[in-house]
């Protein structure tokens, strides 16, 4: 089963859907459960500012990409992931620097795939917050 942030995050990338859509499950808001002990129970909408933090995080892990590539090369000594074009939409970006983390985000999302292939497992969350620096 896929987490919900790789799954949003990949939804975002893959298709034309703004943040806003992505917080939405046929048409309607995803909500969670907020509940604390002091206070009263209230569920809370996912805000479309959250799927821009989740894309940030991914982006922002080229020492997680760094080992996953190599444990994929290891593997897989023909893996060509690294050489891939990774096109996104002008309609997803105004700036350079956000347009390379929407880059770094799909290459960490799809080493997570290739991992998942080749391993039986991704990369999250066990080696992505094990080896995840810099």
């Amino acid at each position: 089963m896929q987490s919900p942030v790789l799954e949003k995050t990949g939804e975002y990338l893959g298709t034309e859907h703004s943040y806003r859509k992505v917080v939405q499950q046929q048409g309607m808001p995803i909500m969670y459960d907020d509940r604390q002990p002091a206070k009263p129970p209230l569920p809370v909408e996912l805000a479309p500012s959250t799927v821009w933090r989740w894309l940030s995080w991914l982006g922002g892990m080229p020492g997680t990409l760094r080992a996953a590539w190599d444990l994929i090369r290891q593997k897989e000594p023909n893996a060509t992931l690294h050489r891939q074009p990774w096109p996104v939409s002008p309609a997803k970006y105004r700036s350079e620097k956000r347009r390379g983390t929407l880059v770094e985000t799909m290459r960490v999302l799809a080493a997570d795939r290739v991992c998942q292939k080749i391993f039986g497992q991704g990369i999250f969350p066990r080696y992505a917050t094990s080896g995840g620096g810099p």
